[in-house]
C-alpha cells in the first residue's frame, strides 16, 4: 500500500513538474513524457512513447544530434539548466522555438536511462533580445564584469569598436586588461571602489591622472567610466559605461592653447603698445609747445604702428587658425594674389617652382602675406622673394639679412621682431596656421644668405595644364 502511495505521488510531481520531462533510453527512444510536454510541443505524451527524441529536434539539427547524444552516454553527467547552450525545440507544427535543457543521468539494472527537463524560455529570450538591443544602442561603450573576479561577462557593439575587438577575445578578460598593463593595480583598486559603490562617475585618478583604455593596436584612449553594483540573477555585477573622451580632452586642450596665446599676446600688446603710444604722446605735446605741425607726423607713425599691432592681434583673437575645408591651390597664383595685397614697392616676388598645394585658401593666404610683409619689413624695399614647391611641401626664402642662427628657434614666438615697425606676431599668425594644417617648419638660411622658411609634411602634386586655376601665373616675376 505504501509504495502504491509513493508511486501515484511521484508520478504527480513528474506530471505537474512546470517543465516537459521526458526519459530516454541509450539509443535516444522516448519511454515516458509528462503532461506539460503536450502543452510545450503538441504532442500527446502517449503518441512519443516509442519515439526517437530527433523528433523533437529541428530539423537543421537533426543530422548531428545522433552523434552528440551518443557522445553524452559514454560519458553521462548531470547537466544543469543555464549551461549557456544555444538550443531551440521542435514542435508538432514544425515551429521552433528557445529552451533550455537539463540532463540527469539514472542507471538502471538493464540499461542507461536520461531523464531530460525542457523548459520554455521564449520569454526570457525576448526579454534578451530587447535588453542586447538596448545595449547596443547605446552611444558608450558597456561592460558587465563580475564583482568577485573582476571577469568580463558580457559587452555591447561600442565596447568592441572601441578596444577593436571581437566578442570572443574579449569576453572572459580580466577588466584589468581593457588598460594599459602599468597601471593594473590602480584600475583593480578603482574596479573594487566602484564594487562598494565609493566611486560614481570619474575621467581621472584622485592624483589627476587620466583613464585609458588600450586598444589591441596600442592606442591609448582617454576615457570616463560610470560604473554601479548590482544584483544580476542573484549574482553581484558591476556595469560599467566607458565614454571616449578623446575630443573632449582635445577640446580641453585647444583652449588652454588659446588661453595661453592670449595670455601671451596680451603681455605683447602691454609692452608693444606703450611705446608708439609714448612716442605719439610726446608728438602732440611738442606740437602743442612750438607750433610745428610736421611734429604730428611722429603721432602718425604711432598710430600707424598701433593700428599694425592691433589687426594682428585681432587676427590671431577673432579668426582662430583652425582648417575650414582644404582643397587644391595652384601655388604660383595664390601668391600672387597674395602679393598683390602687401605694400612691395620695389621688392620682387619670384616663383621658382610651379605646383599645386593642399590646404586651406583662406589660412594659407594669410600666411603667405605675413611672410611677404616679414621679408620686406627686414629685407628693406628691393628685396627678392623666392615661392617654390619642395619634396615634401613648399618655401618662401628671400634675399634680405637673413635670421641669426641662434635666433631662429625663437623667431615663430609672439613678440619677435627685430624690425623698427614690425609687430612681433606676423611670423606667430604664420606658425599657428602652419600648426593647425599640420605642417612642420624649418628656418633656416636661404641660398642667396636670406631667410628661408620650409614648409613640410603638406601634400603636394605637380602642376597640371588641366588644372583649373582662376588667376594668370604666366609671369613668374612680380615687382
Amino acid at each position: 500500500m505504501s509504495e502504491d502511495i509513493d508511486t501515484s505521488r511521484l508520478t504527480a510531481l513528474f506530471n505537474k513538474s512546470p517543465d516537459a520531462i521526458i526519459l530516454v533510453d541509450s539509443d535516444g527512444e522516448i519511454l515516458r513524457a509528462n503532461e506539460r510536454l503536450e502543452e510545450m510541443f503538441g504532442y500527446e505524451p502517449t503518441n512519443l512513447e516509442g519515439e526517437s527524441i530527433e523528433v523533437l529536434v529541428p530539423e537543421a539539427d537533426r543530422d548531428h544530434h545522433p552523434a552528440q547524444r551518443d557522445s553524452y552516454m559514454e560519458n553521462p553527467t548531470t547537466r544543469p539548466m543555464g549551461a549557456d547552450l544555444d538550443l531551440r525545440g521542435r514542435r508538432k507544427d514544425g515551429s521552433t522555438f528557445p529552451v533550455d535543457i537539463s540532463l540527469s543521468p539514472i542507471e538502471t539494472d538493464d540499461d542507461l536511462e536520461v531523464m531530460a527537463a525542457i523548459r520554455d524560455i521564449t520569454k526570457r529570450e525576448t526579454l534578451r533580445r530587447k535588453y542586447r538591443t538596448v545595449m547596443d544602442a547605446a552611444p558608450d561603450a558597456m561592460f558587465i564584469a563580475d564583482a568577485k573576479t573582476g571577469e568580463v561577462l558580457e559587452v555591447n557593439q561600442r565596447a568592441l569598436d572601441l578596444m577593436e575587438m571581437s566578442e570572443d577575445e574579449l569576453v572572459g578578460r580580466d577588466q584589468t586588461d581593457l588598460h594599459p598593463r602599468e597601471d593594473k593595480k590602480r584600475y583593480r583598486e578603482l574596479f573594487q571602489r566602484h564594487v562598494d559603490n565609493e566611486e560614481g562617475t570619474v575621467a581621472r585618478f584622485s592624483d589627476g591622472e587620466e583613464l585609458f583604455v588600450e586598444t589591441t593596436s596600442g592606442d591609448r584612449i582617454p576615457i570616463e567610466i560610470s560604473a554601479q553594483a548590482t544584483e544580476l540573477n542573484g549574482d553581484k555585477r558591476v556595469i560599467g559605461v566607458f565614454r571616449d573622451i578623446s575630443d573632449r580632452r582635445e577640446h580641453e586642450r585647444e583652449l588652454q592653447r588659446q588661453i595661453a596665446r592670449l595670455e601671451t599676446l596680451a603681455e605683447v600688446l602691454s609692452h608693444d603698445l606703450r611705446n608708439p603710444l609714448n612716442v605719439a604722446e610726446a608728438g602732440v605735446d611738442l606740437a602743442q609747445e612750438t607750433g610745428d605741425l610736421e611734429r604730428l607726423e611722429m603721432v602718425e607713425t604711432s598710430h600707424t604702428r598701433m593700428e599694425s599691432l592691433i589687426d594682428d592681434a585681432l587676427t590671431l583673437i577673432q579668426e582662430g587658425y583652425e582648417v575650414e575645408s582644404v582643397g587644391p591651390i595652384e601655388l604660383a597664383s595664390i601668391a600672387s594674389d597674395c602679393w598683390q595685397h602687401v605694400q612691395t614697392t620695389n621688392a620682387t616676388l619670384q616663383i621658382a617652382d610651379e605646383g599645386i598645394i593642399y590646404a586651406d585658401s583662406r589660412r594659407v593666404k594669410n600666411l603667405f602675406e605675413n611672410l611677404f610683409r616679414n621679408a620686406i619689413e627686414h629685407g628693406g624695399d628691393t628685396v627678392t622673394v623666392r615661392v617654390g614647391v619642395s619634396e615634401d611641401g613648399f618655401f618662401v626664402a628671400d634675399d634680405g639679412p637673413g635670421i641669426p642662427a641662434d635666433e631662429r628657434d625663437d623667431v615663430l614666438e609672439p613678440g619677435w621682431t627685430t624690425a623698427a615697425d614690425g609687430t612681433g606676431l606676423g611670423l606667430n599668425i604664420v606658425s599657428e596656421i602652419a600648426s593647425a594644417h599640420s605642417w612642420d617648419i624649418d628656418v633656416s638660411e636661404s641660398d642667396d644668405g636670406g631667410a628661408r622658411f620650409d614648409f613640410t609634411g603638406v601634400k603636394t602634386a605637380v602642376y597640371d595644364d588641366s588644372f583649373d586655376n582662376s588667376t594668370d601665373t604666366s609671369d613668374s616675376s612680380h615687382g
